[in-house]
């Protein structure tokens, strides 16, 4: 809903051009709103260089004095938290991924040449199952 702070109005008819739907007029050098014809579309919010027009949200079911304050959980994180957020997962893609993965490439190459100098298989450096087998007294 959109409000005209008749204070500060100096009723200089900018907001009047700038409505599409026609719904300000001045009534005594002060805007007023025709809550009917209104869309909420902001164009006189920004056009007006006084400040005159709020955008207000209108309660629709009133707050119990005595209810115990409840802190609100933010449905999305705060504007000052999005660039630090952005900055982290940038160095984690750009220094911790690529060592990462340099590090896992590098343990399988050493595990390839320790199978080639032994002359085995994979699964008999690591004592395959039936080795485990024999080892615990099964066939």
């Amino acid at each position: 809903m959109m409000q005209v702070d008749e204070k500060r109005c100096t009723g200089c008819g900018r907001c009047l051009e700038v409505c599409p739907t026609g719904a300000i007029r001045l009534v005594d050098g002060v805007a007023t709103i025709d809550a009917s014809l209104c869309r909420e579309c902001q164009a006189c919010l920004e056009a007006c260089p006084n400040g005159a027009i709020l955008a207000v949200e209108e309660v629709t079911e009133p707050v119990p004095a005595l209810a115990p304050s409840r802190t609100p959980t933010p449905s999305r994180p705060a504007a000052g938290v999005l660039p630090v957020l952005g900055a982290a997962l940038a160095f984690v893609g750009r220094e911790v991924v690529p060592r990462v993965v340099a590090a896992l490439l590098e343990k399988r190459e050493q595990r390839r040449t320790k199978l080639a100098t032994a002359g085995a298989s994979p699964r008999s450096i690591g004592g395959g199952r039936r080795y485990r087998w024999r080892r615990r007294g099964r066939r």
